[in-house]
């Protein structure tokens, strides 16, 4: 750190330090007529150098004159500009870098360049002073800034302490990814500005400076987090995951096997339903006979109406099923994914969880009958932010203990039933090849036509037995 006063030449050194900027220049002055000064500042954001000018707006109106400094200029090249009208902000400070201060009595003004007695005092090497300027800066543009306990803060203070190491050990080679992530939290905080700037310089020593004052200016007020808190909430967002593949993975299970019984019953239905009509029928004749014949009878008429009702159903969603091609298939499975990552029950807040439930089934149907249009305008609503997430909410090492052992048993569930479908006739003809499925169907059509016909006959003799 070093600090130096200047009482001559105040122009001059300021377009000097505006110019070797290369981070950002946060400016607040009262008043502003000095064309210099504004095209110093210019030029830095025309560089790609993100500058933010603070101005007054009073009865003199000074900086606003006619013919006087345009600054929308600032704005048009991507600068930002604050006017404020509802009281004197008498301030004169620039702030380069989060790091380097100017300040003292000089306005930006031709007047104070070409005779005023002015001062300024530079101080270079100092983030804690600048983000006290900062800090103030966004209190005077109405600027959110980040506050111990936020989720956010947190996190970033956690990937430093990542930081921290590695730069102890020397290891720099994954210092890109973490810094990249640590900008991506969204913190505003000067010194964590400064901190970045730093560390994808190469100017480590100083880095750690920044990081050690920006841990202690945070855990002054950081709330005790229990240790195992995290690890609980890692273990939930995992099963979470795993969870969601399982039922994505049950799902698509449950389609193939929908998908084999329109089929079957486009196939073999018809033929399926006349022999247990006959079945049915032929029990009927029997029925008188004893207990066991009359609980036969029953079977066979409830297998009959049964299979009735399955015909209607089939034909049913089979007229409400899409057909898709293979590019189909894969968009509408994307779709299924992403809907289902935003509405499943399990993955929202519990004051959610009944509304999710409703929009989770419907998604479904809509992947059964292949409805890639209504998986779309589900999926629409859905990026909206309907639910909210239910892992971040939770801070109780109770609950999350409570939540991750009914995740755990629900997976166990899960892996159980998927065994069991595997292993179903049904869910390996469903995954067969044509020639398989062909073989099966002609196997079992001539076992139903040769049921039918001896059947037929049965029943035929019963009957002129009974008219006898």
């Amino acid at each position: 750190m070093q600090t130096e006063a200047f009482f001559t030449g105040i122009q001059q050194v300021l377009v000097r330090e505006i110019g070797l900027a290369r981070q950002s220049v946060h400016v607040a002055v009262a008043w502003f007529t000095d064309r210099r000064l504004f095209a110093a500042l210019l030029e830095r954001q025309r560089a790609g150098v993100p500058v933010m000018l603070c101005l007054t707006r009073d009865e003199k109106n000074i900086n606003f004159q006619p013919g006087g400094i345009n600054f929308d200029e600032l704005e048009a090249a991507g600068g930002r500009v604050w006017v404020i009208e509802d009281r004197l902000m008498h301030h004169k400070f620039c702030v380069l870098d989060g790091r380097d201060v100017l300040t003292g009595s000089y306005n930006w003004t031709n007047k104070a360049a070409q005779s005023n007695q002015e001062n300024i005092v530079l101080t270079t090497g100092d983030p804690e002073l600048a983000h006290h300027f900062l800090r103030e800066f966004r209190r005077l543009t109405g600027q959110p800034e980040a506050a111990a306990g936020d989720p956010k803060v947190e996190r970033a203070l956690k990937r430093l302490g990542v930081i921290k190491t590695l730069l102890a050990l020397h290891e720099t080679e994954d210092l890109p990814k973490h810094v990249e992530r640590l900008e991506a939290e969204g913190v505003v905080d000067s010194r964590l500005a400064a901190l970045v700037a730093a560390l994808r310089s190469g100017r480590y020593a100083e880095a750690t400076e920044l990081l050690e004052a920006f841990v202690a200016a945070y855990s002054q007020v950081r709330v005790w987090e229990d240790p195992v808190l995290p690890a609980l909430q890692l273990e939930v967002r995992l099963l979470e995951a795993e969870l969601l593949a399982l039922e994505l993975e049950q799902t698509e299970a449950y389609r193939l096997l929908l998908n084999f019984e329109l089929w079957h019953q486009k196939e073999l239905g018809e033929l399926l339903q006349q022999v247990l009509e006959l079945r049915r029928d032929v029990a009927r004749y029997h029925r008188t006979e004893s207990a066991y014949s009359e609980k036969e009878y029953q079977q066979a008429k409830e297998r009959y109406q049964q299979q009735t009702q399955d015909r209607e159903a089939a034909a049913q969603t089979a007229a409400q099923t899409f057909d898709l091609d293979e590019a189909g298939q894969g968009a509408l499975k994307k779709l299924y994914r992403e809907a289902a990552q935003l509405c499943h029950p399990d993955r929202v807040s519990a004051e959610y969880q009944s509304a999710a439930t409703t929009v989770f089934q419907q998604v479904q149907q809509a992947y059964q009958r292949q409805d890639v249009a209504g998986l779309q305008g589900h999926l629409l609503n859905l990026r909206r932010g309907l639910f909210t997430a239910a892992t971040n909410a939770l801070t109780s090492v109770q609950v999350l203990r409570v939540r991750r052992d009914a995740l755990a048993s629900r997976h166990a569930q899960l892996l159980r039933e998927l065994a069991d479908m595997r292993e179903a006739e049904a869910f390996a003809l469903a995954q067969a090849d044509e020639i398989v499925r062909e073989d099966y169907l002609t196997t079992n059509r001539a076992a139903l036509e040769a049921e039918r016909e001896q059947l037929a006959v049965r029943l035929e003799a019963l009957q002129g037995q009974t008219a006898e």
